[in-house]
């Protein structure tokens, strides 16, 4: 069997990296072919939040979100395939209370503006009109972008697979890569639990589990696996009726930016030329109780998820998760205590949180590298080998960019999508 490109993962960001390859290669001569040991999406990716915030610390970050986002939005406006998206709007809090955070997000704020970004500052009577009885005091601030939202993972997932293969992409769940293949300095192929499929390059996006793929070529990068949580209360269907926002299914063309970044040259393109072969439309948005709350102060955040009936709770800051050592062996139970945290903290700001019944809590997976940027590209000494991972919890939030800087990498052309020196592999290996 062969290939020309092997993407190891079948989560959010290699299937995302195999929709944007197919797209460049001839299926019967190049074929992209995508491997997955289990389901798709049945890692980290169901176990995802999936907020789409683009409130990053450096414009490199800020704008693969800020492009990603788009590209969710003018996707399931165009194909008209369910992602479970909503246009939620993002409030960050600042971190504290003091002259200096406000300073530093004020710069922020400035930073993302200048990209195209739709973000403001926003003082604590705005934030009160964006969370009608939300419990803060009057010097405290925060960052609110309007067009940020929220993902259903599954639904994403399902869709960007599904536009993958019409593109050609050959996408094997149940296939459980064993090993990659060097032959002379570079890469020729992979071998599988159904056996070896020769290629020219490989791409590795298992998140935790990369290490244990690139050591035995020698590769060593300093990554670590990453225990999350995430709580579910129930429906808050009975929170008093001010609360209660429409969410929207808006889109941002690339004209509402006069931003740089590859979505406004290409990501029209691509949802118009999209063959579906059926037809779906997006369901009609449900409403939300709020837009997203992101709290660095308390540590906590809580999105609203109206397609399962619940609101989802999970921490905040990379000093306070548990590292997990081997991947395979990771306990999934969720630790005692965190479901009492969840509700105390979400209900230290928003009260009406604290009698709504529990729905249940789980744990996933996550990779950081030490400078918490993703590490994306290629190796000087291993031709044909690129790497995909460390996304600190955003997969979802920088997928769209991730897979089509990978593809430029993958092709040869310019990358446009993200800065390469930034996020290479590399800078942990000279």
């Amino acid at each position: 069997m062969r290939a020309r490109i092997v993407i190891v993962g079948g989560g959010v960001v290699g299937i995302s990296i195999a929709l944007h390859a197919a797209r460049r290669t001839d299926p019967l001569t190049e074929p992209v072919m995508l491997l997955e040991r289990g389901g798709l999406g049945e890692g980290p990716s169901s176990r995802s939040a999936a907020v789409l915030g683009q409130f990053y610390g450096s414009t490199h970050s800020s704008g693969m979100a800020r492009d990603s986002l788009r590209y969710y939005k003018g996707l399931e406006e165009k194909t008209g395939r369910s992602l479970g998206f909503l246009t939620t709007g993002v409030l960050t809090l600042g971190k504290s209370r003091s002259e200096h955070d406000r300073e530093r997000m004020t710069e922020l704020v400035e930073m993302q503006e200048s990209i195209g970004v739709d973000v403001e500052c926003v003082d604590a009577k705005g934030i009160r009109e964006l969370f009608p009885g939300i419990q803060i005091e009057d010097d405290v601030f925060g960052a609110w972008e309007p067009e940020a939202g929220c993902l259903d993972p599954q639904r994403t997932v399902e869709a960007l697979s599904t536009l993958a293969r019409n593109r050609g992409a050959v996408i094997r769940p149940g296939v459980r890569v064993e090993s990659i293949v060097v032959e002379g300095g570079k890469v020729v192929g992979v071998d599988t639990s159904d056996g070896r499929i020769d290629c020219e390059q490989v791409v590795v996006a298992t998140g935790p589990w990369t290490k244990g793929l690139l050591e035995p070529l020698g590769i060593e990068l300093p990554l670590r696996g990453m225990r999350g949580e995430l709580a579910f209360l129930g429906s808050t269907v009975d929170l008093p009726e001010e609360v209660v926002a429409e969410s929207t299914l808006t889109m941002a063309g690339p004209e509402a930016s006069g931003a740089t970044g590859w979505y406004s040259r290409d990501m029209l393109s691509m949802a118009q030329e999209e063959d579906l072969n059926e037809e779906h439309g997006p369901t009609d948005a449900p409403r939300i109780a709020h837009p997203v709350l992101t709290d660095p102060e308390t540590g906590f955040y809580v999105r609203c998820d109206p397609l399962h009936s619940r609101v989802s709770i999970g921490r905040r800051g990379m000093d306070v998760f548990e590292e997990v050592a081997e991947p395979d062996s990771f306990d999934p139970a969720v630790r005692p205590g965190f479901m009492a945290w969840a509700r105390e903290s979400v209900g230290s700001r928003l009260p009406e949180y604290k009698d709504v019944p529990s729905v249940g809590a789980e744990a996933g997976l996550f990779t950081m590298s030490p400078d918490n940027r993703p590490v994306l590209g290629g190796f000087d000494q291993l031709e044909g080998l690129f790497v995909a991972c460390a996304f600190s919890g955003h997969s979802f939030a920088l997928a769209p960019s991730v897979g089509e800087g990978l593809a430029q990498i993958l092709m040869g052309e310019p990358v446009s999508a993200f800065e390469t020196d930034v996020y290479s592999p590399m800078r942990y290996l000279r």
